[in-house]
């Protein structure tokens, strides 16, 4: 009985956080249970699943993410059983982690887009690599990763200490890569379509901001109007992850802010109904749900869910340990 009204007065806790985070702001997000949680395995050993990326293929969600220096994969039909898997499998990609993936059309192959450890010391303690497969449903089909060859990011006035977070989409011409670096500065490199994936060009900063990692973008067309949609994680002042947006008519033009600020966010405490009290408040590494799936990365107008890794509070952990869990927000509402 005092185990039961221990988690009970912590999840009445926590949900209140929640709450008067959100009493300024109508939700737009609701959350739920988590799809991967701490019951899922790898090799029947617990895991930390981080950096989720998700792709549809014909009647399949194909969910990977950062686990054990490397990435893994499962696949649902749907989001209604959870946790969606008790099981997640390695792919053989050495240790490239942190995907993004998409079916690379003039190839007809599947792209995973990644970062591993630089051994070379040309690059900010991280290089971007791309990993293929024939079939997103063979799990051992991966190629070993292969270095892009991106030059390193120059700023004279800040040195580049780390960039992580690589994330490619190509347009009609071009293909364009973003990438994060200390300091708050977003990348971009470009190569044309059919150099793709060499040929990269010196990256330009392309936003100065408050956020600090995960630079995920989308075409995302505003009334017929060719528009993108980049989102971005960002620390709040009381240390909790949130997601921040912005928009711009081109790739390589400037980006505006749209919901910016841990007051406004994109997605955060201060617009998420949660009903799985256990959640920590943090939200990282996020990513719209699209039901595309090509180089374009195109983004429905009225798309309604993003997925998330964050933390669920253990109320009996001795260090009040957070154990990573891989989140899905639903919308109830437009922004």
């Amino acid at each position: 009985m005092m185990r039961f009204s221990c988690l009970s007065l912590l999840s009445l806790a926590l949900l209140a956080v929640f709450v008067t985070a959100a009493a300024a702001q109508e939700p737009v997000w609701m959350l739920g249970k988590p799809l991967l949680d701490e019951t899922t395995t790898l090799e029947g050993k617990p895991v930390r699943l981080v950096d989720p990326c998700i792709v549809r293929h014909e009647d399949r969600w194909h969910i990977f993410a950062s686990a054990n220096g490397g990435t893994v994969w499962t696949s649902t039909r749907d989001f209604a059983k959870r946790p969606i898997a008790s099981e997640v499998i390695k792919l053989p990609v050495g240790s490239c982690f942190v995907p993004q993936v998409f079916f690379h059309r003039p190839q007809s192959r599947w792209h995973l887009i990644g970062m591993m450890p630089d051994k070379t010391g040309r690059y900010p303690k991280m290089a971007p690599c791309l990993c293929t497969n024939a079939d997103i449903t063979n799990p051992k089909g991966w190629s070993p990763p292969e270095v892009l060859d991106v030059p390193p990011p120059l700023d004279e006035a800040k040195p580049v200490k780390q960039w992580i977070d690589f994330w490619v989409i190509c347009d009609d011409v071009k293909a364009h890569l973003f990438v994060t670096s200390d300091g708050g500065r977003l990348w971009r490199s470009e190569t044309t379509l059919a150099n793709y994936p060499h040929g990269w060009s010196q990256p330009v900063i392309a936003l100065r901001g408050d956020f600090i990692y995960a630079p995920h973008v989308y075409r995302h067309d505003v009334s017929g109007r060719e528009s993108y949609l980049l989102t971005l994680t960002a620390r709040a002042a009381d240390g909790h992850h949130y997601q921040q947006s912005y928009t711009a008519a081109k790739l390589d033009a400037e980006w505006q802010p749209a919901a910016a600020t841990a007051d406004k966010p994109f997605a955060g405490l201060a617009n998420v109904l949660v009903e799985d009290a256990r959640w920590s408040g943090d939200l990282s590494h996020g990513e719209p749900v699209r039901s595309s799936n090509d180089e374009r990365m195109i983004l429905e107008a009225d798309f309604k869910h993003f997925i998330f890794h964050g933390a669920l509070d253990d109320a009996f952990a001795k260090d009040a340990k957070r154990q990573p869990a891989v989140g899905l927000l639903e919308r109830l509402r437009p922004e």
